[in-house]
């Protein structure tokens, strides 16, 4: 006959190696002989707790722990089985108990961590792993986990606006875990964000060198590397992404300013002719449904005037004194158009006393209040839509107007097409630049409601003409493009 101890150890080797029917026949067996066998009773409540039957495994541990008070790994199990019956308190009560007997009992740590994060309290859960980590380094569990709620943690203060909170967090995360990409990568972003440029770099090429193909961690590279005035290497990051993910356009278009800015223009307008054709793609294939433009515009017979439409918002005081000189070339470039300067309320009294002295030259103020209009590139959309007006053009006030983009429009006007746009540098690689175009008003529908329904998705004027505007008109427009000859005609001249 097998002793008792024999018979313990063999039922434990078929507990760890998962024969579960075998250990529960032997532990049964140990208790027919010696009722109250402590092991026996703790190990087969073990079981019962793995297998569903919670209730049992706590009365059976509990019949053990009467015995053995002070046996942590006791209460550590009937710990497992509190928090497996849905129990927490109870089972972070037993976790605790299991410490204060043996503090260095790591697992009991890592246990208890998990129970306080599955509460809800995250920040006890990470101080019990450091304690676990801390006892038994080499614990890859309590190490792992440890890491996963710091770099969650550490994500969750970037988005809140607490980059330096983030630091630490993510710092501890990078360290406990080396080789995972998306904690070097965000710790990248939280020191980009503050300013530590140089920093940033060393976070970005880790995540790279852990995962090659990652194009977020080598777009990011590149921005931070053309931050620091080291072109060169960050146009070879930005073309890295721009391989990594083919369709990552903003990739494309950093790379396209990153080469233009090296005077690479030939590489700088292939990429570009990539950029147009990805979002002429995207463009109709995201597009929303939106009602077919009528054949002639509505109410065409009140329609006379032609009006080149500019905006300001804000303090204005950047856009003055590039306005002013466009109002004064209008007349000259383009006769026979009246100038608008549609502009919210919050312009200064001294900017609109300064405008309205120009009304008598042509310039006309249109009051339009549209939140969140930075720089008034929605505003002028109301143009579009006019009753008055005939055709119209949407131009920036900062950028001044030229003799090569007036012959485009007359160009435009003989066409008989209903809408124009431009492109006129090798960095438009948007479809619609939101000051180069125009068209026949009373075609699209009114702009200003699709803007209120798009426009907190599409913070950016001219992806939101992209996704909205564009897939409506490119089969209607002239396009002239200086420099993406597939995507445009050359300029007239």
């Amino acid at each position: 006959m097998a002793t008792i101890a024999e018979a313990l150890a063999l039922a434990l080797d078929h507990h760890l190696a998962g024969r579960l029917a075998e250990a529960q026949e032997l532990y049964h067996r140990i208790l027919d002989a010696e009722p109250d066998q402590p092991d026996a009773l703790h190990f087969l409540g073990v079981l019962a707790g793995q297998v569903g039957e919670h209730a049992l495994g706590l009365q059976l541990i509990g019949r053990a722990l009467a015995q053995r008070l002070d046996a942590a790994d006791m209460h550590a199990n009937i710990a497992n089985v509190w928090r497996a019956a849905a129990r927490p308190a109870e089972a972070v009560a037993s976790y605790r108990r299991a410490i204060a007997l043996q503090p260095g009992f790591a697992e009991a740590w890592t246990d208890l961590a998990n129970t306080l994060h599955h509460s809800g309290d995250t920040r006890r859960a990470i101080a019990a792993l450091e304690r676990a980590v801390a006892t038994a380094p080499a614990l890859d569990v309590a190490r792992e986990r440890l890491g996963a709620l710091l770099h969650e943690r550490g994500r969750l203060l970037v988005e809140a606006g607490m980059g330096v909170e983030s630091l630490p967090v993510l710092a501890r995360a990078a360290a406990l875990l080396p080789l995972d990409a998306d904690i070097a990568f965000l710790h990248g972003n939280a020191l980009f964000a503050l300013g530590l440029r140089e920093d940033s770099l060393a976070a970005y090429r880790n995540a790279l060198a852990i995962t090659p193909d990652f194009p977020s961690a080598a777009l990011n590279l590149g921005i931070a590397l053309g931050a620091v005035d080291r072109l060169p290497e960050s146009a070879a990051a930005l073309e890295c992404a721009a391989r990594l993910d083919v369709r990552h356009t903003e990739a494309i278009d950093r790379l396209v300013v990153a080469l233009a800015l090296l005077g690479r223009e030939e590489e700088a307008v292939a990429w570009g002719e990539r950029a147009l054709a990805l979002k002429d793609r995207a463009a109709l294939a995201h597009a929303p449904a939106l009602p077919a433009l009528p054949a002639t515009p509505r109410d065409a017979e009140a329609r006379r005037r032609k009006v080149i439409a500019f905006a300001l918002t804000g303090s204005g005081e950047k856009a003055m004194g590039g306005l002013l000189q466009n109002l004064s070339l209008a007349s000259a470039l383009h006769p026979g158009w009246d100038c608008r300067v549609y502009h919210d309320h919050a312009l200064p009294a001294a900017v609109l006393a300064e405008l309205a002295e120009l009304t008598a030259a042509g310039a006309a103020l249109v009051p339009v209040p549209m939140a969140g209009d930075p720089d008034g590139a929605y505003a002028r959309l109301a143009v579009a839509d006019d009753p008055a007006v005939e055709r119209f053009l949407c131009r920036d006030a900062t950028v001044l107007l030229t003799p090569s983009q007036a012959d485009a429009v007359a160009a435009w006007e003989a066409s008989g097409l209903p809408f124009h746009v431009m492109r006129d540098g090798v960095l438009d690689t948007e479809m619609m630049p939101g000051g180069q175009w125009g068209g026949i008003a009373g075609l699209l529908p009114d702009l200003l409601p699709l803007v209120d329904r798009y426009a907190a998705a599409e913070p950016d004027a001219d992806r939101f003409l992209r996704r909205i505007v564009w897939p409506m008109i490119r089969d209607r427009a002239l396009v002239h493009d200086r420099h993406h000859r597939r995507h445009g005609l050359p300029f007239p001249g």
